[in-house]
């Protein structure tokens, strides 16, 4: 589908590499009480990789990384390209910028930076701002005790940067 609608000059697919992430030796905790993936996925990762192989698609992999990780960097090196990231990961949209765009398959559309601003409240540049209070349950990453989405959100929109907040907690 993504193929047929937008036709793309390049196309690669980045996969999260087995064994032990960098991530895990900076926060040990990382990840630790995700459960592990279905046996079946494995069996289809194996179809999906062998039939990217006969069609020639491009595909990348490193140890100790996780694809995001490859994503970023592919972005970093082609950041004179326009570049569509399909995937609806939260993490990914710290990428946006007005060459890179994010295809959600799930929901069939393109998020750039004016419609992830319009709809979360604040520009793509505050993410890590966003997440540093808010934690992240999903790779199991505390976030600031006491502090919801509305919260960080709105300390998010009042403040420049985590330094920002702290260099003002008088005025929380």
């Amino acid at each position: 589908k993504f193929i047929d609608d937008f036709e793309p000059k390049n196309l690669i697919v980045a996969w999260d590499a087995k064994g032990k992430k960098l991530r895990t030796e900076i926060y040990a905790e990382y990840k630790a009480t995700r459960q592990a993936p279905p046996n079946e996925l494995f069996v289809q990762k194996n179809d999906i990789v062998e039939f990217l192989n006969i069609i020639q698609v491009c595909q990348v992999s490193q140890e100790g990384y996780e694809a995001d990780d490859l994503i970023n960097s592919l972005v970093q090196d082609h950041s004179n390209e326009d570049i569509v990231i399909v995937c609806p990961d939260k993490d990914l949209f710290q990428l946006l910028k007005k060459n890179v765009l994010i295809y959600d398959p799930f929901k069939d559309r393109i998020i750039g930076e004016e419609i992830y601003e319009k709809e979360r409240g604040f520009h793509v540049s505050k993410i890590h701002f966003y997440y540093s209070l808010l934690g992240d349950t999903s790779d199991n990453i505390p976030g600031v005790s006491g502090i919801g989405e509305k919260t960080a959100k709105d300390l998010v929109t009042k403040f420049d940067s985590l330094e920002d907040l702290y260099k003002n907690l008088d005025k929380v």
